[in-house]
Protein backbone atom coordinates (compact mmCIF):
# COMPACT_ATOMS: atom_id res chain seq x y z
CA UNK A 1 0.00 0.00 0.00
CA UNK A 2 1.10 3.59 -0.56
CA UNK A 3 1.38 6.12 2.25
CA UNK A 4 -2.21 7.26 1.68
CA UNK A 5 -3.54 3.71 1.88
CA UNK A 6 -4.04 3.20 -1.87
CA UNK A 7 -2.78 0.00 -3.56
CA UNK A 8 0.65 0.32 -5.16
CA UNK A 9 0.06 0.88 -8.89
CA UNK A 10 1.10 -1.73 -11.44
CA UNK A 11 1.94 -0.58 -14.95
CA UNK A 12 2.98 -2.03 -18.29
CA UNK A 13 5.45 0.75 -19.04
CA UNK A 14 5.12 3.66 -16.62
CA UNK A 15 1.80 5.44 -17.04
CA UNK A 16 0.37 2.73 -19.31
CA UNK A 17 -2.33 0.25 -18.22
CA UNK A 18 -1.12 -3.02 -16.74
CA UNK A 19 -0.83 -5.89 -19.22
CA UNK A 20 0.77 -9.30 -19.49
CA UNK A 21 4.35 -9.17 -20.85
CA UNK A 22 5.17 -11.44 -23.75
CA UNK A 23 7.86 -14.01 -22.96
CA UNK A 24 10.30 -12.28 -25.33
CA UNK A 25 9.25 -8.68 -24.71
CA UNK A 26 11.98 -6.04 -25.09
CA UNK A 27 11.63 -2.26 -25.13
CA UNK A 28 14.16 0.59 -25.11
CA UNK A 29 13.60 4.32 -25.07
CA UNK A 30 15.38 7.48 -23.93
CA UNK A 31 14.74 8.84 -20.45
CA UNK A 32 13.26 12.15 -21.74
CA UNK A 33 10.75 10.40 -24.03
CA UNK A 34 8.63 9.36 -21.05
CA UNK A 35 9.84 11.62 -18.24
CA UNK A 36 8.95 14.87 -20.01
CA UNK A 37 5.34 13.65 -19.89
CA UNK A 38 5.50 13.08 -16.12
CA UNK A 39 7.38 16.17 -14.96
CA UNK A 40 10.57 14.05 -14.51
CA UNK A 41 9.06 12.14 -11.59
CA UNK A 42 8.01 8.48 -11.34
CA UNK A 43 5.70 7.70 -8.44
CA UNK A 44 6.23 4.40 -6.55
CA UNK A 45 4.92 1.49 -8.62
CA UNK A 46 5.85 -2.00 -9.80
CA UNK A 47 5.86 -4.07 -12.97
CA UNK A 48 4.98 -7.75 -12.91
CA UNK A 49 7.40 -9.65 -15.10
CA UNK A 50 9.40 -6.63 -16.38
CA UNK A 51 12.81 -5.40 -15.24
CA UNK A 52 14.58 -2.11 -16.05
CA UNK A 53 18.21 -1.27 -16.67
CA UNK A 54 19.08 2.40 -17.16
CA UNK A 55 22.23 4.04 -18.47
CA UNK A 56 22.20 7.71 -17.44
CA UNK A 57 24.46 9.81 -19.67
CA UNK A 58 23.49 13.33 -18.56
CA UNK A 59 21.97 14.77 -15.40
CA UNK A 60 21.03 12.71 -12.36
CA UNK A 61 18.37 12.13 -9.74
CA UNK A 62 17.16 9.77 -7.03
CA UNK A 63 16.02 6.14 -7.10
CA UNK A 64 13.86 4.82 -4.25
CA UNK A 65 13.44 1.07 -3.73
CA UNK A 66 11.92 -0.50 -0.63
CA UNK A 67 12.61 2.60 1.53
CA UNK A 68 16.26 2.67 0.36
CA UNK A 69 17.29 5.74 -1.63
CA UNK A 70 20.16 6.13 -4.05
CA UNK A 71 21.35 9.48 -5.38
CA UNK A 72 22.97 9.16 -8.80
CA UNK A 73 24.84 11.43 -11.17
CA UNK A 74 25.72 10.77 -14.79
CA UNK A 75 27.32 8.64 -15.94
CA UNK A 76 25.41 6.02 -13.93
CA UNK A 77 24.10 2.48 -14.32
CA UNK A 78 20.79 1.57 -12.62
CA UNK A 79 19.02 -1.79 -12.22
CA UNK A 80 15.42 -2.37 -11.09
CA UNK A 81 14.39 -6.06 -10.98
CA UNK A 82 10.86 -7.19 -11.78
CA UNK A 83 8.12 -6.82 -9.14
CA UNK A 84 10.19 -4.45 -6.97
CA UNK A 85 8.37 -1.27 -5.88
CA UNK A 86 10.39 1.68 -7.15
CA UNK A 87 10.20 5.38 -7.93
CA UNK A 88 12.43 7.97 -9.59
CA UNK A 89 12.94 11.69 -9.38
CA UNK A 90 15.08 12.83 -12.29
CA UNK A 91 16.71 16.23 -12.59
CA UNK A 92 15.08 18.06 -15.53
CA UNK A 93 17.09 17.52 -18.68
CA UNK A 94 18.45 14.14 -17.60
CA UNK A 95 19.27 11.91 -20.57
CA UNK A 96 20.10 8.28 -21.18
CA UNK A 97 18.44 4.99 -22.12
CA UNK A 98 15.86 2.80 -20.34
CA UNK A 99 15.98 -0.88 -21.29
CA UNK A 100 12.97 -2.99 -20.28
CA UNK A 101 13.10 -6.79 -20.51
CA UNK A 102 10.51 -9.42 -19.73
CA UNK A 103 11.50 -12.08 -17.22
CA UNK A 104 11.16 -14.61 -20.03
CA UNK A 105 13.64 -12.81 -22.29
CA UNK A 106 16.10 -12.06 -19.50
CA UNK A 107 15.76 -15.61 -18.19
CA UNK A 108 16.72 -16.96 -21.61
CA UNK A 109 19.83 -14.77 -21.66
CA UNK A 110 20.81 -15.78 -18.13
CA UNK A 111 20.32 -19.48 -18.90
CA UNK A 112 22.98 -19.22 -21.62
CA UNK A 113 25.72 -17.55 -19.54
CA UNK A 114 28.32 -19.58 -17.68
CA UNK A 115 29.30 -17.33 -14.76
CA UNK A 116 27.17 -16.99 -11.64
CA UNK A 117 28.34 -13.37 -11.33
CA UNK A 118 26.58 -12.53 -14.60
CA UNK A 119 23.34 -14.15 -13.44
CA UNK A 120 23.52 -12.12 -10.22
CA UNK A 121 24.48 -8.81 -11.86
CA UNK A 122 20.91 -7.45 -12.12
CA UNK A 123 19.28 -9.55 -9.39
CA UNK A 124 19.29 -6.67 -6.88
CA UNK A 125 18.31 -3.03 -7.37
CA UNK A 126 21.17 -0.55 -7.50
CA UNK A 127 22.25 2.85 -8.82
CA UNK A 128 25.99 3.08 -9.44
CA UNK A 129 27.82 6.19 -10.55
CA UNK A 130 30.55 5.48 -13.09
CA UNK A 131 33.88 7.25 -13.18
CA UNK A 132 33.88 9.56 -16.24
CA UNK A 133 37.11 7.92 -17.41
CA UNK A 134 35.99 4.37 -16.56
CA UNK A 135 37.05 1.89 -19.26
CA UNK A 136 33.67 0.17 -18.80
CA UNK A 137 31.64 3.24 -19.75
CA UNK A 138 32.23 2.98 -23.52
CA UNK A 139 31.31 -0.73 -23.42
CA UNK A 140 27.99 0.06 -21.73
CA UNK A 141 27.25 2.90 -24.14
CA UNK A 142 27.96 0.62 -27.11
CA UNK A 143 25.76 -2.16 -25.70
CA UNK A 144 22.80 0.19 -25.13
CA UNK A 145 23.28 1.85 -28.53
CA UNK A 146 23.44 -1.53 -30.28
CA UNK A 147 20.32 -2.76 -28.47
CA UNK A 148 18.47 0.41 -29.48
CA UNK A 149 19.60 0.03 -33.12
CA UNK A 150 18.48 -3.61 -33.29
CA UNK A 151 15.20 -2.80 -31.52
CA UNK A 152 14.30 -0.19 -34.14
CA UNK A 153 15.64 -1.94 -37.24
CA UNK A 154 13.58 -5.18 -37.17
CA UNK A 155 16.29 -7.08 -39.07
CA UNK A 156 16.63 -10.85 -39.31
CA UNK A 157 18.05 -12.25 -36.08
CA UNK A 158 16.86 -9.23 -34.09
CA UNK A 159 16.08 -11.15 -30.88
CA UNK A 160 19.37 -13.06 -30.99
CA UNK A 161 21.35 -9.87 -31.60
CA UNK A 162 19.63 -8.08 -28.71
CA UNK A 163 20.28 -11.09 -26.45
CA UNK A 164 23.97 -10.96 -27.38
CA UNK A 165 24.22 -7.26 -26.56
CA UNK A 166 22.36 -7.80 -23.27
CA UNK A 167 24.93 -10.48 -22.43
CA UNK A 168 27.75 -8.00 -23.09
CA UNK A 169 25.97 -5.49 -20.86
CA UNK A 170 25.77 -8.13 -18.10
CA UNK A 171 29.49 -8.82 -18.43
CA UNK A 172 30.29 -5.13 -18.00
CA UNK A 173 27.85 -4.74 -15.10
CA UNK A 174 29.31 -7.78 -13.33
CA UNK A 175 32.83 -6.40 -13.73
CA UNK A 176 31.75 -3.04 -12.35
CA UNK A 177 30.14 -4.72 -9.34
CA UNK A 178 33.22 -6.85 -8.71
CA UNK A 179 35.49 -3.80 -8.90
CA UNK A 180 33.22 -1.83 -6.57
CA UNK A 181 33.11 -4.72 -4.09
CA UNK A 182 36.90 -4.79 -3.94
CA UNK A 183 37.11 -1.01 -3.63
CA UNK A 184 34.45 -0.95 -0.91
CA UNK A 185 36.14 -3.60 1.24
CA UNK A 186 36.60 -2.25 4.72
CA UNK A 187 34.33 0.75 4.27
CA UNK A 188 30.56 1.18 4.53
CA UNK A 189 28.56 1.67 1.34
CA UNK A 190 24.96 2.29 0.42
CA UNK A 191 23.10 -0.70 1.81
CA UNK A 192 20.07 -2.69 0.75
CA UNK A 193 17.24 -3.59 3.05
CA UNK A 194 17.25 -7.08 4.64
CA UNK A 195 14.04 -7.86 2.73
CA UNK A 196 15.64 -7.16 -0.66
CA UNK A 197 18.74 -9.16 0.26
CA UNK A 198 16.56 -12.09 1.34
CA UNK A 199 14.63 -11.97 -1.95
CA UNK A 200 17.90 -11.96 -3.88
CA UNK A 201 18.78 -15.25 -2.15
CA UNK A 202 15.30 -16.70 -2.70
CA UNK A 203 15.09 -16.15 -6.47
CA UNK A 204 17.94 -18.50 -7.50
CA UNK A 205 16.66 -21.09 -5.02
CA UNK A 206 13.22 -20.96 -6.68
CA UNK A 207 14.89 -21.33 -10.08
CA UNK A 208 16.67 -24.44 -8.80
CA UNK A 209 13.78 -26.10 -6.96
CA UNK A 210 10.45 -24.97 -8.46
CA UNK A 211 9.95 -28.27 -10.27
CA UNK A 212 10.08 -30.09 -6.93
CA UNK A 213 7.16 -28.06 -5.50
CA UNK A 214 8.89 -27.34 -2.23
CA UNK A 215 6.53 -25.98 0.45
CA UNK A 216 7.27 -22.50 1.79
CA UNK A 217 8.64 -24.06 4.99
CA UNK A 218 11.40 -25.79 3.05
CA UNK A 219 12.43 -22.62 1.23
CA UNK A 220 12.51 -20.80 4.55
CA UNK A 221 14.61 -23.52 6.18
CA UNK A 222 17.08 -23.47 3.28
CA UNK A 223 17.44 -19.70 3.73
CA UNK A 224 17.70 -19.91 7.53
CA UNK A 225 14.56 -17.88 8.29
CA UNK A 226 11.02 -18.66 9.43
CA UNK A 227 8.20 -19.05 6.88
CA UNK A 228 6.51 -15.97 8.35
CA UNK A 229 9.69 -13.90 7.91
CA UNK A 230 10.09 -15.08 4.32
CA UNK A 231 6.45 -14.39 3.41
CA UNK A 232 6.58 -10.97 5.00
CA UNK A 233 9.71 -10.07 3.02
CA UNK A 234 8.17 -11.32 -0.23
CA UNK A 235 5.01 -9.29 0.31
CA UNK A 236 6.86 -6.12 1.30
CA UNK A 237 9.20 -6.22 -1.71
CA UNK A 238 6.98 -7.72 -4.45
CA UNK A 239 3.42 -7.57 -3.12
CA UNK A 240 3.12 -11.37 -3.50
CA UNK A 241 3.57 -14.33 -1.16
CA UNK A 242 6.42 -16.82 -1.41
CA UNK A 243 4.09 -19.44 -2.86
CA UNK A 244 2.81 -17.01 -5.48
CA UNK A 245 6.39 -16.35 -6.61
CA UNK A 246 7.09 -20.08 -6.84
CA UNK A 247 3.92 -20.69 -8.84
CA UNK A 248 4.73 -17.75 -11.14
CA UNK A 249 8.06 -19.44 -11.89
CA UNK A 250 6.25 -22.70 -12.69
CA UNK A 251 3.93 -20.79 -15.02
CA UNK A 252 6.82 -19.06 -16.77
CA UNK A 253 8.47 -22.42 -17.51
CA UNK A 254 5.15 -23.92 -18.64
CA UNK A 255 4.59 -21.05 -21.07
CA UNK A 256 8.12 -21.41 -22.43
CA UNK A 257 7.53 -25.10 -23.09
CA UNK A 258 4.14 -24.45 -24.70
CA UNK A 259 5.57 -21.68 -26.88
CA UNK A 260 8.95 -23.04 -27.91
CA UNK A 261 8.58 -26.85 -27.86
CA UNK A 262 6.25 -29.41 -29.39
CA UNK A 263 5.95 -31.41 -26.16
CA UNK A 264 2.50 -32.68 -25.20
CA UNK A 265 0.59 -31.48 -22.16
CA UNK A 266 1.39 -34.59 -20.14
CA UNK A 267 5.11 -34.32 -20.94
CA UNK A 268 5.24 -30.65 -19.99
CA UNK A 269 3.32 -31.25 -16.78
CA UNK A 270 5.51 -34.18 -15.80
CA UNK A 271 8.69 -32.14 -16.43
CA UNK A 272 7.27 -29.50 -14.09
CA UNK A 273 6.55 -31.99 -11.30
CA UNK A 274 2.88 -32.72 -11.99
CA UNK A 275 2.09 -36.44 -11.99
CA UNK A 276 -1.51 -35.86 -13.12
CA UNK A 277 -1.91 -34.06 -16.49
CA UNK A 278 -5.43 -33.00 -15.53
CA UNK A 279 -4.12 -31.28 -12.41
CA UNK A 280 -1.45 -29.49 -14.46
CA UNK A 281 -4.18 -28.27 -16.80
CA UNK A 282 -6.29 -26.98 -13.87
CA UNK A 283 -3.24 -25.30 -12.29
CA UNK A 284 -2.39 -23.51 -15.54
CA UNK A 285 -5.97 -22.54 -16.40
CA UNK A 286 -6.60 -21.06 -12.96
CA UNK A 287 -3.63 -18.71 -13.33
CA UNK A 288 -3.76 -17.78 -17.01
CA UNK A 289 -7.49 -17.93 -17.71
CA UNK A 290 -6.84 -20.33 -20.62
CA UNK A 291 -6.05 -24.01 -20.77
CA UNK A 292 -2.52 -25.00 -21.84
CA UNK A 293 -3.86 -26.05 -25.25
CA UNK A 294 -5.71 -22.75 -25.67
CA UNK A 295 -2.57 -20.82 -24.70
CA UNK A 296 -0.54 -22.75 -27.30
CA UNK A 297 -3.16 -22.23 -30.00
CA UNK A 298 -3.24 -18.48 -29.30
CA UNK A 299 0.52 -18.22 -29.69
CA UNK A 300 0.54 -20.29 -32.85
CA UNK A 301 -2.12 -17.93 -34.21
CA UNK A 302 -0.08 -14.89 -33.17
CA UNK A 303 -2.26 -13.86 -30.23
CA UNK A 304 -1.15 -13.32 -26.66
CA UNK A 305 -3.69 -11.39 -24.60
CA UNK A 306 -5.47 -13.41 -21.91
CA UNK A 307 -9.24 -13.36 -21.77
CA UNK A 308 -11.10 -11.25 -19.18
CA UNK A 309 -11.40 -12.85 -15.79
CA UNK A 310 -7.96 -14.52 -15.83
CA UNK A 311 -5.56 -14.90 -12.94
CA UNK A 312 -4.30 -12.24 -10.56
CA UNK A 313 -2.84 -9.55 -12.85
CA UNK A 314 -2.79 -12.13 -15.64
CA UNK A 315 0.83 -12.96 -14.88
CA UNK A 316 0.71 -16.55 -13.71
CA UNK A 317 0.41 -15.47 -10.09
CA UNK A 318 -1.94 -17.04 -7.57
CA UNK A 319 -4.63 -15.24 -5.74
CA UNK A 320 -4.01 -14.99 -2.01
CA UNK A 321 -4.53 -18.26 -0.20
CA UNK A 322 -3.87 -20.52 -3.19
CA UNK A 323 -2.41 -23.88 -2.28
CA UNK A 324 0.69 -25.63 -3.51
CA UNK A 325 0.22 -27.91 -6.52
CA UNK A 326 1.46 -30.91 -4.58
Amino acid sequence: MTANGEPIPRYWLYGEPHAVPELRFVHIETIPERMRLHNWEVQPHRHDGLSHTLLVTEGGGRLTVDATEWVFRAPALIAVPAQVVHGFRFDPGTDGQVLTLSEGFLGGVLAAVHEEELRAALALPFARDLAPASPDRPALERAFADIAAEFRAHHLGRASAIAAHVTLMLVTAARLIAAETIAAAGRAGQGRSPDVRLLARLRPLIDERFREHWPVERYAAALGVTPARLNAACRRVTGHSTLQLVHARVMLEAKRSLTYTGLGMAEIGYALGFEDPAYFSRFFTKRDGRSPNAFRRAHLAGGSAPPPGGSLDGNGLDRDGASSPQ
